[in-house]
């Protein structure tokens, strides 16, 4: 199976408590990304191809980021 790397960003303001628990919550690395846009989670996984991973990580963050504004961009970890 190949590797991917999901990073999903989400648009809503969070404080450092909030942003550690969804951190925790979707699995994701130590560290993430703030930006004008909002706060990106980097989530590593497997799966035999891009359109697995990408379905994966989608339904992944829509279960943990019910109610929040989120975007999720999937690319194969060379």
């Amino acid at each position: 199976m190949a590797a991917y790397l999901a990073q999903i960003t989400v648009s809503d303001v969070l404080d450092d408590e909030a942003r550690a628990g969804m951190a925790d919550a979707l699995h994701a690395q130590d560290s993430y990304a703030i930006a004008e846009r909002g706060v990106t989670f980097v989530v590593l996984g497997e799966a035999p191809d891009l359109a697995v991973a990408s379905a994966a990580a989608h339904q992944h963050a829509a279960e943990i980021l019910d109610g929040f504004t989120y975007e999720v961009d999937v690319t194969e970890v060379p």
